[in-house]
């Protein structure tokens, strides 16, 4: 696993030659507890203000409404914090990701340029995730404080159907990444190492 981060962190621009499958999987595992990592050192001052909201507000005594409209007040300049931590961060994944899904896609027998499929989906719902920023804060206080189940879930999906569009390119690579290398050389070059 170590051998598969060193070798794909020393050819992130190289996209040529081959990938072999597990070279490839082990690399995208890492990326992904990266980001994880990084998503949950990032969320630290969200749940920091959140608590310190509800905390205010029980000892002011509020009543339930009123405690969800503070924590939505204090929570909201940290979503935008938020929003745009995660935008660099996976800015920044997807660039270490592109190389290694291309040389994948070599290894497969297939144009890397199919890699442009996920990188445009993504690249598509993180520039509407925050264009409308503000309209999704707005929909989820909306959201809490909808009286009925209903209501809120209808909000949800809203916001729900565009983050739809970056599944595909997550399939594209999930689809494309577990296929069976070509046996021997192919025109994308030799045979890759296995790490």
């Amino acid at each position: 696993m170590l051998g598969s981060i060193k070798y794909n962190l020393s050819h992130l621009g190289q996209f040529s030659g081959r990938d072999a499958r597990q070279t490839f999987w082990y690399y995208v595992l890492f990326l992904v507890v990266l980001q994880f990592g990084v998503g949950i050192i990032a969320a630290i001052p969200l749940y920091i203000d959140m608590f310190t909201g509800a905390f205010q507000a029980a000892q002011a005594g509020l009543g339930e409404r009123e405690m969800q409209a503070m924590m939505m007040a204090n929570m909201g300049d940290q979503m935008r914090t938020q929003v745009w931590i995660s935008a660099a961060v996976g800015v920044v994944i997807s660039i270490l990701l592109a190389a290694s899904f291309v040389r994948r896609l070599h290894d497969t027998g297939f144009t890397g340029w199919i890699a442009v499929i996920p990188l445009g989906t993504y690249l598509f719902s993180l520039g509407y995730n925050i264009v409308n920023l503000d309209t999704m804060l707005a929909m989820m206080e909306r959201a809490m404080s909808a009286t009925e189940p209903s209501e809120a879930f209808a909000m949800q999906g809203q916001m729900a159907s565009t983050s739809l569009i970056s599944w595909v390119g997550i399939l594209v690579v999930i689809g494309f990444g577990v296929l069976k290398s070509q046996d021997g050389p192919n025109k994308y070059g030799d045979a890759p190492v296995r790490f």
